[in-house]
């Protein structure tokens, strides 16, 4: 099982910073692999939302894939698993979290979360930490940047906007 955790600070209040978070077909595409996606149902929010999403490494073939959202706490947090469709424990079954806590000068701390493992037979644990040290570390640490150039964008024209009116 590989774990990884990155947090960054984001200069925007944790209202903004959630404002752009809980949009899940915004947050769901910051994955680099994630090429497409679309909702099961018209559930858009909160916990049980599902989303097949065309899963794609390198350019390689898009491989369909599902997430469930398994937490949702409001202002907060968000949750979810994605496995591959046809067969679940295969092609590295993982979990995304992500959290905001407020930080002082109206700041936010988002911790960036993924759990996952390749469930190889063979050489397991080893497979997984040399994945982990060597590649689902980065694109975390990457995933985090964005996050955070994103979110300090929408909170200056938010920010602006409010200004205006």
């Amino acid at each position: 099982m590989l774990y990884i955790q990155e947090s960054t600070r984001i200069e925007a209040p944790i209202e903004v910073a959630w404002a752009w978070l809980s949009d899940l077909e915004r947050l769901m595409r910051v994955n680099d692999f994630h090429v497409a996606m679309r909702f099961e149902t018209d559930q858009r929010r909160g916990k049980g939302t599902r989303v097949f999403i065309d899963h794609s490494f390198f350019g390689s073939a898009p491989e369909p894939r599902v997430a469930r959202v398994t937490h949702w706490e409001e202002g907060a947090g968000i949750g979810w698993v994605e496995t591959a469709i046809k067969d679940p424990k295969s092609n590295f079954p993982h979990s995304s979290q992500y959290r905001l806590k407020p930080l002082p000068d109206g700041a936010t701390l988002l911790t960036d979360e993924l759990r996952g493992s390749l469930n190889l037979r063979y050489l397991g644990k080893v497979a997984d930490r040399l994945m982990q040290d060597v590649f689902v570390s980065r694109v975390v640490r990457r995933e985090c940047a964005y996050l955070k150039a994103h979110i300090e964008a929408f909170a200056a024209g938010w920010k602006a906007g409010r200004a205006a009116a």
